[in-house]
């Protein structure tokens, strides 16, 4: 699947936003190519800036370091 196929089928703005919320949460950008990705999937999809920060600051605060489990409030 090629990133123009892939974004053509986003056609709401939800859509769009839920694509690129479950790329992020797949991938974790410590690559440039990743990152790339990333910013290209972005912008093809017309997301703003500030809505791209605030699923990545959301992503990053929601995921569990690896080895790591969540600590119950019990």
């Amino acid at each position: 699947l090629d990133l123009h196929t892939l974004v053509a089928g986003a056609k709401t703005d939800a859509q769009k936003l839920e694509l690129y919320t479950a790329s992020r949460l797949t991938i974790d950008p410590d690559t440039r190519a990743e990152r790339g990705y990333l910013d290209l999937l972005a912008g093809r999809l017309g997301l703003p800036d500030a809505l791209v920060d605030h699923v990545e600051a959301t992503v990053s605060a929601a995921k569990v370091p690896a080895g790591s489990a969540p600590s119950s409030p019990w």
